[in-house]
């Protein structure tokens, strides 16, 4: 009843995973690997993966991933596949995206959630909702679509490499379906990724891109996603070309200038020293 969809690079991680699934899904699936150490983007990957499977509904996952819980498969199936209007389910989420260079995440107080942890022993730290919680974009380590949801949207393979895949596909989603979080399966995902120049970069490549789902964006909320973000970004391994140009697509203004120095200052300083 479910394929599952996996861009693969790292042997180890498959081979647990896969046997993971076997013991927690509690539903007929079949596993689609798709070898992939760098030779395609993962856009293209889970496609070649979708165009395989046999089964109606599709689950793209990342490898260094485990399930918690018994019969997850069930939960996906029963509850969340039959909701209204389904478009993409996933484990993290926000309720808003706006034209700004930043993340699935705005940042911003009671807009997003993730329902993943990310290392052993992790308590969930969220409230549970008492409804599935309706969102736009959403991150890529776990997203799930009826076939003909993807035969509409398909997966983007202008988009290079594996970064933005995840909200492109949704925010196009966003535009004919309802998006909702899955909340009530239990999800180890070992990365908390790497928000570095590669990263940053691709950020302002997408931020280029229009969509007709951007929410629009009060001076107050575009305040607090500066603040957010740079901040966020300001420890990461990101050069200081890369921080220039974050700077000038993300913008500041009187109220956000200390942040933005802050993130630019260190390396401009090392920059005008050579």
């Amino acid at each position: 009843m479910l394929s599952i969809i996996i861009s693969s690079y790292q042997a180890d991680y498959f081979s647990a995973l896969e046997k993971n699934i076997a013991e927690t899904i509690g539903i007929p699936y079949e596993i689609i690997k798709i070898e992939n150490p760098g030779i395609m983007g993962i856009c293209e990957a889970y496609n070649k993966g979708a165009e395989k499977s046999k089964f109606d509904h599709l689950l793209f996952l990342h490898e260094d991933v485990r399930f918690d819980n018994l019969n997850w498969g069930n939960i996906l199936m029963d509850k969340y596949f039959q909701l209204p209007n389904v478009g993409i389910l996933g484990l993290a989420g926000d309720k808003v995206k706006f034209h700004l260079p930043y993340g699935f995440s705005s940042g911003l107080i009671n807009s997003g959630y993730m329902f993943v942890k990310h290392k052993e022993g992790d308590a969930k730290h969220f409230l549970i909702p008492q409804n599935p919680l309706k969102v736009k974009p959403m991150d890529g380590v776990f997203l799930a679509m009826k076939k003909n949801v993807w035969n509409r949207l398909k997966f983007d393979e202008s988009i290079k490499g594996y970064h933005f895949y995840d909200l492109d596909i949704t925010l196009r989603s966003s535009e004919y379906y309802q998006n909702y979080l899955v909340h009530d399966i239990d999800f180890l995902h070992f990365s908390t990724g790497n928000f570095g120049t590669a990263w940053v970069n691709a950020c302002i490549q997408f931020n280029k891109r229009i969509y007709s789902s951007y929410d629009h964006v009060a001076p107050k909320q575009k305040r607090d996603i500066r603040k957010f973000w740079y901040k966020h970004l300001n420890k990461q391994q990101i050069n200081f070309r890369t921080r220039l140009l974050y700077v000038l697509t993300m913008g500041f203004n009187k109220d956000t200038i200390k942040e933005a120095t802050t993130f630019l200052l260190p390396f401009t300083i090392r920059y005008l020293q050579k």
